[in-house]
């Protein structure tokens, strides 16, 4: 069972960050978009090492205790929220491009990997989650024996 899932708005959502279709919803409004409880997808990277997978999150502005990180079977799933900031009473807002709320990233991992010895390190917005490839999928290189 695959905990990846498709989600419409969020498709529909896309199109707000591009160049030509933002500009057009901009004319509508925010009433167009939507309410501001948008669902949000931060950005990954999965990246394959000799002996070890690593994941890249773009996490900016949330604190590392609203992250959950979970290893299911062969897939990768991290979930977490990024907190509203409330307006101060100084001002309102005139536009707000920020998207609040929680998210999900699931990732299928294309190796097995070793669940005892994953690593999770947050720093300067960038969630790193190393995952060393189980030893069956490292390899190894065959000596070649002379004659």
């Amino acid at each position: 069972m695959s905990l990846v899932r498709w989600s419409p708005r969020a498709e529909l959502e896309s199109f707000t960050r591009d160049p030509f279709f933002g500009r057009f919803l901009d004319l509508f409004g925010d009433e167009f978009a939507g309410s501001g409880d948008r669902t949000w997808y931060p950005a990954m990277d999965l990246v394959e090492e000799k002996d070890k997978l690593v994941v890249h999150l773009e996490l900016p502005g949330i604190d590392a205790k609203n992250v959950r990180i979970d290893l299911q079977h062969d897939t990768l799933v991290v979930q977490g929220e990024r907190q509203e900031d409330r307006e101060d009473g100084k001002g309102k807002y005139l536009k707000r491009e920020h998207i609040y709320g929680s998210f999900q990233r699931s990732i299928r991992l294309p190796y097995g990997v070793q669940a005892d010895k994953v690593k999770a390190q947050y720093k300067d917005g960038i969630m790193t989650i190393t995952l060393p490839k189980a030893e069956e999928f490292v390899g190894r290189q065959i000596p070649i024996e002379q004659m």
